[in-house]
């Protein structure tokens, strides 16, 4: 895919948007980005770091579009 966003979002820190030909990832809350926009990425690459809040949680925020259609995650994520 290739990185179309890495920006901030008040309540999600960190997040990046990857494009996938009709396809979008989104991954928020993430302390550290280590991509920029325009880079090419690979499946299973790093693209952060999750944050951990002070209780500590960590939870990374994680979804998939088709075009403007909101898609369930379950089937695309590698087991």
């Amino acid at each position: 895919g290739v990185i179309i966003s890495v920006r901030s979002i008040p309540g999600y820190n960190k997040a990046v948007i990857i494009r996938h030909g009709e396809y979008f990832t989104v991954y928020t809350n993430l302390s550290d980005v280590t991509v920029r926009q325009g880079d090419n990425v690979k499946p299973k690459q790093e693209i952060g770091m999750v944050h951990t809040d002070a209780t500590p949680k960590t939870q990374l925020h994680f979804e998939i579009w088709k075009g403007k259609s909101l898609m369930n995650p379950t089937a695309w994520i590698a087991k």
